[in-house]
């Protein structure tokens, strides 16, 4: 079905177009392993942090309170 589309939308009289491959990019892989598993265990401790979970819901049931009162106005 894949070629019978091709072959349906296919334009005989488009203008042929050659390929061209750029310069190949340089990449330097430097693995500090135990710097990223610094920064996973960073991102955990944020992730698991109980105080700062109860500031946010606490800050969310204020703001949806402030806004419910609003809209009832």
């Amino acid at each position: 079905m894949h070629n019978m589309i091709i072959e349906d939308e296919c334009d005989l009289n488009a203008p042929i177009q050659d390929a061209s491959e750029g310069p190949t990019p340089t990449v330097e892989m430097t693995i500090d392993e135990n710097y990223q598993f610094q920064q996973f265990l960073a991102r955990y401790k944020k992730i698991k942090d109980k105080e700062a979970h109860f500031e946010l819901r606490n800050a969310l049931i204020e703001y949806l309170w402030e806004h419910r009162s609003d809209l009832e106005s």
